[in-house]
């Protein structure tokens, strides 16, 4: 009993000992507590000089790659790896994603043939531009059915440089033209073997082109050009054009009102006019104003207005100042497949000697020259796209035209001087008014990528109050082109052009007649057909190899009367494209 009574005490005695023991140790925990003190930040002024420098991105164009230089370091390993047998991969040299900057072509060919084309566009920088051209073309062995020489050669050396910006985009052009032909086309007649031999047919013109055209993006004046021209041939006959043109823009609505401005001028001096051999001079300008309102957001796509124009030479007008519309309208609906359209677009066309001996080469230095002034240039049409594949466009045209210009012969000069245009072999202009109706149609075919077919066709019925009659002007005219590519390798192109039947002037020639009194007799010339087929074959990706056919109907009339031209020409060449470094 007395046992049980001790372990008792014993027990209770060691539990209010470890009461005691916890309350003073928690006692003490709640006393100790950890402050932090935050300092706010007080930058010393040495801090404010430490700015970082803006990133600086190098000019891919001007700088130049940096070459990592890393050396190996070899450990000695010990590998039981025994390689196949089989034979190692070659390396396949990387085509450039960016076309080759430059390209050279050449050829020869029959009747003298040399063929020339070299150009090349050199990147300065990312905002300049500078490109090269050398052309030249011709043959130099005379055509059959001819008395006097009948070779051709045109060249043509040129430099452009282009600047562009976010704001602006600038091209600049310097040219140079040169053209060599004969006045050949004589009659089929007994001529005097002392004549033809003391004859030098040549025709040497050349010209030289400045041009700079300036484009702005988000300024009102959208664009401003200026073009000079110098023209001069081996019969001392020398002309000098101006032109400036500006185009305005500014926003209104849903379109746009643009205005365009222009003014071209000439001075012409002929060495000697035909009948009287004095001197010649043509001189001449002519001032136009265009404004118009532009809408192509709505299916309805319009452009309304109209131009004035005043030239200083007003021969041949019905009034001083000139007025022509200036309108396009079509309706395209999406999903539409026949989109019809309407144009007027009249206007003022400036004739200078160096624009129409480019049309006929067989002008006579010597000839008058007149503005010709188009009132309506009207067509409507529809525009079909039928399929992905076949597109379509056929349209009625109707225009009335005041100083239509033409090209009649000129009759024999009996006191010619040894000169060959005056042996009824050249032309000078005529001008009529003349009212025309007319279709043109045209269709194109697009087979595969960069593989189509395109033929057009335009019929002319013109009707003039006056009996004078239109000379070498065809009703017909015909046109086709067309492209095939097999697997980049193989690419054959080709184009052509049919001229229908038209009159010309025959001029008899008899003893003691006089020039100014020649009666004229007229001739019909048949179907004048000229086509060229161009087939390259690509050898590699810098190298091609190509082959160059023209054919001519055959004949002694040609384009113009008594002026045959080659029936078969053929040349061969290479194209070699790579890159120049400067």
């Amino acid at each position: 009993m007395r046992t049980r009574i001790a372990i008792i005490g014993f027990l209770i005695h060691c539990l209010s000992s470890l009461s005691i023991q916890a309350q003073e140790t928690e006692k003490e925990s709640i006393g100790t507590q950890e402050v932090l003190v935050v300092k706010s930040y007080t930058p010393s002024l040495s801090d404010a000089f430490k700015i970082n420098s803006s990133p600086m991105s190098p000019d891919s164009l001007s700088s130049k790659d940096k070459v990592l230089e890393f050396k190996i370091k070899s450990i000695p390993v010990v590998s039981t790896f025994v390689p196949n047998k089989a034979s190692p991969l070659k390396l396949q040299q990387r085509t450039s994603s960016t076309p080759y900057n430059s390209l050279f072509s050449g050829g020869f060919g029959v009747k003298s043939q040399l063929f020339l084309d070299v150009s090349s566009v050199i990147e300065l920088d990312r905002t300049q531009r500078f490109g090269i051209k050398i052309y030249r073309d011709g043959f130099g062995g005379n055509l059959p059915n001819s008395l006097l020489k009948s070779n051709q050669q045109f060249s043509r050396f040129g430099i452009h440089h282009n600047l562009r910006s976010n704001d602006y985009n600038a091209n600049t052009l310097l040219q140079f033209v040169s053209t060599k032909n004969n006045y050949f086309g004589l009659y089929d007649r007994e001529w005097d073997n002392l004549l033809i031999r003391a004859i030098d047919p040549e025709i040497k013109r050349s010209k030289f082109k400045v041009r700079t055209h300036w484009n702005w993006y988000d300024f009102m004046v959208r664009g401003i050009e200026f073009q000079a021209n110098l023209t001069s041939d081996n019969f001392n006959t020398s002309e000098q054009q101006l032109a400036l043109k500006a185009d305005f823009e500014i926003e209104l609505g849903d379109g746009k009102i643009l205005a365009t401005t222009a003014v071209k001028g000439l001075n012409t001096v002929f060495q000697e006019a035909y009948f009287g051999r004095k001197t010649q001079e043509e001189s001449m300008g002519v001032g136009s104003i265009g404004l118009y309102w532009q809408n192509t957001s709505a299916d309805f796509k319009m452009k309304l207005g109209a131009g004035i124009a005043y030239s200083s030479k007003m021969e041949g007008f019905s009034s001083e100042i000139l007025y022509y519309p200036e309108i396009d309208l079509s309706y395209q609906k999406k999903g539409l497949v026949m989109v019809p359209y309407f144009t007027a677009q009249g206007g003022v066309r400036l004739n200078s000697f160096q624009s129409l001996s480019t049309i006929n080469p067989y002008l006579a230095p010597t000839t008058t020259l007149n503005p010709t002034f188009s009132k309506y240039n009207a067509t409507l049409g529809v525009r079909s796209s039928l399929s992905s594949i076949l597109n379509f466009n056929f349209g009625v045209v109707f225009d009335q035209i005041e100083n239509f210009m033409l090209f009649e012969r000129l009759p024999c000069d009996m006191e010619n001087n040894d000169d060959a245009y005056r042996l009824s072999n050249a032309f000078e202009n005529k001008y009529a008014n003349i009212d025309l109706y007319g279709f043109k149609a045209d269709i194109k075919i697009d087979l595969a990528k960069n593989n189509f077919i395109r033929f057009g066709t335009q019929y002319r019925h013109y009707d003039t109050s006056s009996n004078q009659i239109l000379w070498n002007l065809p009703s017909l005219e015909m046109n086709w082109e067309g492209q095939f590519k097999w697997k980049d390798y193989l690419t054959f192109t080709f184009q052509g052009s049919l001229l229908g039947d038209r009159t010309a002037a025959y001029r008899p020639i008899f003893l003691t007649q006089a020039s100014e009194n020649v009666p004229y007799q007229e001739e019909n010339l048949p179907l004048f057909i000229n086509t060229t087929s161009h087939i390259a074959y690509k050898l590699s990706d810098q190298f091609d190899v190509f082959v160059k056919l023209k054919l001519n109907s055959e004949g002694v009339h040609g384009r113009w009367a008594y002026y045959n031209e080659p029936s078969f020409l053929l040349l061969a060449g290479v194209t070699y494209k790579f890159d120049f470094q400067y």
